[in-house]
């Protein structure tokens, strides 16, 4: 009996586990704009980068040929890389509907995918260039004025902290520098006691 009721535990929970989802598409607290913004800044240049690579080649020895396979797939995959973040981060969870600038931000949205597809079809810098010009305009879109996210602020106070460190490290090396080492002054009389410095 324990047996058939632990099985049909089992069984009840792996049907149900595809039902099991969170609430987010990525973790809380995991990504944060800047974070994206320079996955797909990044991105753009594997992509630059592998159309320059491609217009290069000579295609004329096995080792460029197989190079030149490389950079297409790195270039495809950078493009679907860059999809999937706007995909997943963008539009499911960043663009909100109703909110006003929601209607400017799809369209340029809805564009730059439609661009990365075109990318992957052809090896023109030109294509590389309109996007990235689109990704700087989507950008500014996501600015908030005066916005600091939790990261960069440790990472700030870290910095500070480290300054802090050095600088009275160096102030201390320097009073150091002004005690003298050896006992070396003089004494109005002639007792031997002992000296505490």
């Amino acid at each position: 009996m324990k047996r058939k009721i632990l099985m049909s535990t089992v069984f009840t929970f792996i049907c149900h586990m595809g039902l099991l989802q969170s609430h987010c598409q990525m973790p809380c607290g995991i990504y944060h704009d800047e974070l994206v913004f320079n996955q797909i800044d990044q991105y753009i240049e594997t992509m630059y980068k592998g159309i320059t690579e491609l217009k290069n080649s000579k295609f004329s020895t096995p080792f460029e040929r197989n190079n030149f396979i490389r950079w297409v797939s790195l270039k495809d995959s950078a493009s679907d890389e860059i999809a999937v973040l706007i995909t997943e981060y963008f539009l499911q969870q960043k663009i909100k509907p109703g909110e006003p600038d929601t209607p400017k931000r799809l369209v340029s949205a809805h564009k730059m995918l439609f661009e990365l597809t075109a990318i992957k079809q052809n090896v023109d810098l030109k294509m590389i260039e309109d996007f990235a010009d689109e990704w700087e305009n989507f950008k500014q879109m996501f600015h908030v004025l005066n916005y600091e996210c939790q990261i960069d602020i440790i990472k700030r106070r870290k910095r500070e902290r480290d300054f802090e460190l050095k600088r009275t490290g160096e102030t201390n090396e320097k009073l150091q520098e002004k005690i003298p080492t050896s006992h070396e002054h003089s004494h109005e009389h002639d007792d031997a006691h002992p000296h505490t410095h």
